[in-house]
């Protein structure tokens, strides 16, 4: 018996004993935190402050709906050369979508419509 299931006797009454010691599911153990950003930028200088971002430990998922394609490239290249220093993921989501997550971040995909690669989507 273990300190936990001590403490659960003593300051708890036996109907709820029996129905913590039933429980075999799923447990949240909070190791952290891990702040998810969601931006669209609108011209290069919203980029910055998602750079910052990253490098402090955020993940950023990043819109580029509402730019066009040559401000797409230039923050791609420019998100993605922060990615390399600070040892980052970058995954993609959809056709607008890309996930920056900090190293410490395991990103798991499901297989989906497999990709001719990023040419066709840098335009």
């Amino acid at each position: 018996m273990n300190l936990k299931n001590t403490a659960i006797k003593f300051f708890s009454s036996a109907e709820e004993e029996e129905r913590v010691e039933e429980y075999a599911g799923p447990r949240l153990l909070k190791t952290g935190h891990l702040n998810i950003m969601v931006r669209a930028p609108k011209s290069f200088t919203d980029v910055r402050e998602y750079a910052d971002s990253l490098m402090s430990g955020s993940a950023i998922l990043v819109s580029f709906e509402a730019v066009d394609a040559a401000l797409r490239n230039r923050i791609f290249d420019y998100l993605n050369g922060v990615s390399y220093i600070v040892a980052a993921s970058v995954s993609f989501i959809s056709d607008d979508l890309l996930l920056y997550a900090p190293e410490q971040v395991e990103v798991n995909k499901e297989k989906g419509v497999k990709r001719t690669g990023m040419r066709s989507w840098l335009g």
